[in-house]
């Protein structure tokens, strides 16, 4: 059986330890440096128009704020602006007579402009009306209503 040896070993000078230890981290730092960047943070959900019909918490093409039988619904909605703190709109204010019945009352639609506002739990908590041409019987050329506790009341502006 033939042994084998090894020469003796000679002590590494700080050059070559330096060198070596470039050599070892290069492939880490040339990936490193190609990576690509971190994805950026995940943007958080659009504010939502909370109501009793609307077609969609975001942009929707419909909305009343009250529960009734879908008089005083803002229609054919069409949004310029939606964004993290307020929203503006058009669309026309749908309302009927009721005369000789709801069911069979004359239905009209008045040119609105909307906006909404004051974001608070994802939510807007203000909604305005104002009308653009004409008034329907009762009502101001504009107003607004607050959203609290999941309800909201109105105030004439």
């Amino acid at each position: 059986m033939k042994l084998l040896s090894c020469p003796p070993r000679r002590p590494i000078g700080a050059a070559a330890l330096t060198l070596g230890l470039a050599l070892a981290l290069a492939p880490a730092a040339a990936s490193a440096a190609t990576a690509s960047p971190q994805a950026p943070a995940a943007k958080a959900p659009a504010p939502h128009l909370v109501g009793c019909n609307e077609s969609g918490p975001v942009r929707p093409t419909r909305f009343n704020p009250i529960c009734d039988d879908g008089a005083y619904t803002v229609v054919d909605l069409h949004w310029s602006d939606w964004s993290d703190s307020a929203a503006k709109g058009a669309g026309e204010f749908y309302t009927h007579s009721c005369v000789p019945t709801c069911a069979k009352g004359k239905v009209t639609l008045y040119p609105v402009n909307v906006s909404a506002w004051r974001v608070r739990s994802g939510d807007y908590t203000r909604f305005s009306y104002s009308f653009t041409r004409g008034v329907p019987s009762g009502f101001s050329r504009s107003w607004t209503v607050d959203y609290n506790g999941r309800r909201w009341s109105g105030r004439v502006v």
